[in-house]
């Protein structure tokens, strides 16, 4: 019986689905063709045997990934069933959502927080790099400090020699980083190849890879490619021609449908698979040389900025990571898992049966609908799939007349933001760092040694992390065409908002560290209770406490010593160190509330941009981001402890919030009113001191709209 024999009886028995009969006969196929030159019974067994080889590891590919599948789901069931809310209850819907993206409360990761944590190690791995490459004060992306080495380092990396030390460095630095990256990612599931010498991912644009069609692009990439060194990422053996032209058809099939093509229509909700079974396609692919490469960014990728292609890596890799190790290799299929944990416990309830849900039994129903819709905007926020346009000249032309508006009206944000110095001292004393020392604090991070050692003990560099997709406070992303976008951005740099919201958030971290520093001769148990109570709220116990508090403390110069990420990580575990990091950052947020997919979808709910409503949410929303975030984390924290029978530290919490955040709002009005060439204006007229509370909670430049 021949091969094809074989499959066809396989299929006619139901033991193999017809379309896995046609890739494993395609398959054979070319393996045999390998072996045209031998006898036909010596080509049919070699190619079973190749066959053989791919499908074992397949296989044990599969099961790999089925066993952290079940590894991740008996850790999530565990977490989502012990959750407690502030009054003591169990909630499935609560603790569903906190996996999602939490700050400090829930007491095990999020998907958000980890990510975060993992850009900021990326960023602490590059961290000389990022400042050797640093924005121009000037024109900020347009034009990098050392922007011309930048093509030695693509080179360098593709194993060119150019003679240049520097570069050489830097080329390894950036292959360490991608490495470990790519270690991160096998790990939770995936499975990409190693390959020496990579060199950078490209983009694929799908615009232009539609426009010069199938047999025009492949005529166009093929000769760019270095076939010999592109190797399968299950079985590791070099591809010949043949499979380089399916997989080419693949990659443009995928890229062109928007993975379309890779399924089909069904009533089962989904995205484009597995995230275990994605990425490959941007490490499989290996160009000749830095001209190549530079060659298909500049005609199908959108460009070639080579430090961009970097940091789109860092953060497209940190995003899966994230995703699998908290969800596990297929994180679609586990949001679908949650919400039916969520369905399961409100029915549950409704039918007067033990439940995990917290709410009315008659309305149960009710919240679980409304519970299963937050657990998709958030996973979408998060994924980037909200922000998807629907069509895409609009959203752009939209997104444009929004960035120039930001351009038009936030020249004097950085005034407005001095209420920061009022949440700080309120976020540092409530975590257990104390108030003392958060102006000087914050003044010193704004030096560039500071600022340097902050980025290298993993507290993100957020014109690094979003390159020409700017994160404004005031306003959310900036978005669209790139000269708008640009035009924003450099107005906020130069009102002094971005470098204050920068300086304000590393100085925070890094007193985190510097307390956790001065705190490590005691036990977890004779630590500041406030202290204590921030480990606890993210899961950090007394047996981390003691694994972190024994190794050596990093000094940032003149005898000032802080716990780094980075120590905890070589001397015990990546793990630990990124929940240490996690907690700094989530805390971080409550200093210098920044932004947060909460606060996102709270205003804009599930609307993409390129759609009438979505616009005009966006559009409405336009000033309101700030004013978002700062109610859902300390409105949160405020509801949380009065929930929770804590009414005196709430209140205590409150006014300390109101006084010291509209104290300093008042001193932005003033500030801005001289600068603008008026009078002081009378602080006994209660409008005054109305205006000051807009000013400094949280509602920005809302304060200025009462004069």
């Amino acid at each position: 019986m021949t091969f094809a024999d074989c499959l066809k009886t396989a299929v006619e028995g139901g033991e193999l689905k017809p379309e896995d009969a046609r890739r494993l006969e395609k398959d054979f196929k070319r393996f045999r063709d390998q072996f045209a030159n031998n006898s036909a019974a010596t080509a049919d067994s070699e190619a079973k045997r190749a066959l053989a080889e791919l499908l074992k590891a397949d296989s044990a590919h599969q099961k790999r990934k089925a066993k952290l599948a079940v590894s991740s789901a008996k850790r999530i069931a565990a977490d989502v069933m012990s959750y407690k809310n502030p009054k003591g209850e169990q909630d499935v819907a609560a603790a569903a959502q906190d996996l999602l993206e939490h700050f400090g409360t829930a007491p095990y990761s999020s998907v958000e927080g980890r990510r975060k944590a993992i850009v900021g190690m990326a960023h602490a791995r590059m961290e000389d790099a990022l400042y050797h490459f640093r924005r121009s004060a000037l024109a900020g992306d347009l034009a990098r400090h050392n922007k011309a080495d930048l093509d030695n380092v693509l080179r360098e990396a593709l194993g060119e020699n150019t003679g240049d030390a520097s570069a050489k460095h830097f080329a390894k630095v950036w292959e360490d980083t991608h490495e470990w990256l790519r270690r991160r990612f096998n790990a939770a599931g995936g499975a990409i190849g190693k390959l020496e010498r990579w060199g950078l991912p490209q983009h694929h644009d799908a615009r232009a890879l539609r426009k010069a069609g199938l047999v025009a692009w492949k005529e166009n990439i093929r000769p760019l490619l270095d076939l010999s060194r592109m190797k399968h990422p299950l079985t590791g053996k070099t591809v010949d021609a043949g499979e380089l032209d399916e997989i080419l058809d693949g990659i443009w099939l995928n890229v062109t449908t928007d993975g379309w093509s890779k399924r089909e229509p069904s009533r089962q909700v989904f995205g484009k698979g597995a995230l275990a079974n994605q990425r490959a396609d941007h490490r499989f692919l290996i160009f000749r040389d830095a001209d190549s490469w530079l060659a298909y960014q500049r005609d199908f990728g959108g460009g070639g900025d080579i430090f961009a292609a970097m940091m789109g890596h860092i953060n497209g890799m940190a995003k899966d990571i994230a995703a699998m190790e908290v969800l596990g290799p297929n994180p679609g299929a586990t949001i679908e898992w949650l919400k039916q944990i969520v369905r399961k416990q409100a029915m549950m309830k409704t039918a007067g049966q033990k439940s995990a849900f917290a709410g009315d039994a008659l309305r149960a129903p009710d919240l679980a609908n409304a519970a299963e819709r937050k657990i998709d905007s958030l996973w979408g926020s998060i994924r980037g799939t909200l922000e998807t346009p629907v069509n895409g000249k609009w959203a752009s032309g939209m997104a444009a007349t929004r960035s120039l508006i930001t351009a038009s009206v936030l020249g004097s944000a950085a005034v407005s933001s001095f209420s920061d110095i009022g949440t700080t001292m309120v976020a540092r004393q409530f975590s257990g760092i104390g108030a003392k020392g958060a102006l000087p604090d914050l003044v010193k991070a704004f030096g560039k040694t500071t600022r340097r050692e902050a980025v290298a003990a993993g507290l993100i560099l957020d014109n690094a992390m979003h390159v020409f997709h700017a994160q404004a406070r005031y306003v959310g992303t900036l978005d669209g065409p790139g000269w708008a976008s640009f035009l924003a951005d450099r107005v906020l740099t130069f009102s002094g908002l971005t470098p204050w919201t920068q300086a304000g958030r590393h100085a925070f971290g890094l007193a985190f560290m510097r307390t956790a520093a001065e705190n490590a001769g005691k036990s977890f148990d004779a630590l500041p209770d406030l202290l204590k109570s921030t480990f606890a709220r993210y899961g950090l116990r007394a047996a981390d406490w003691d694994r972190m508090r024994r190794i050596p403390m990093h000094d940032m110069g003149q005898g000032t010593m802080i716990l780094r990420p980075q120590e905890i990580a070589e001397r015990l575990d990546d793990r630990l160190a990124e929940r240490f990091l996690e907690m700094i950052q989530g805390e971080t947020e409550y200093a210098i509330p920044n932004g947060s997919n909460r606060s996102k979808i709270m205003l804009v709910d599930q609307n993409r941009p390129g759609t009438f409503l979505g616009e005009v949410l966006r559009s409405f929303a336009q000033f309101k981001s700030f004013g978002a975030v700062f109610i859902v984390l300390h409105g949160r924290r405020i509801h949380g402890m009065i929930a929770g029978n804590e009414t005196r530290k709430a209140a205590a919490y409150a006014g300390s919030l109101l006084i010291s955040t509209t104290l300093f709002g008042g001193l932005s009005l003033q500030l801005k009113g001289m600068a603008q060439g008026r009078d002081p204006q009378d602080m006994v007229d209660p409008a005054f001191w109305g205006a000051a509370i807009l000013q400094g909670g949280g509602l920005g430049i809302y304060g200025d709209f009462l004069f």
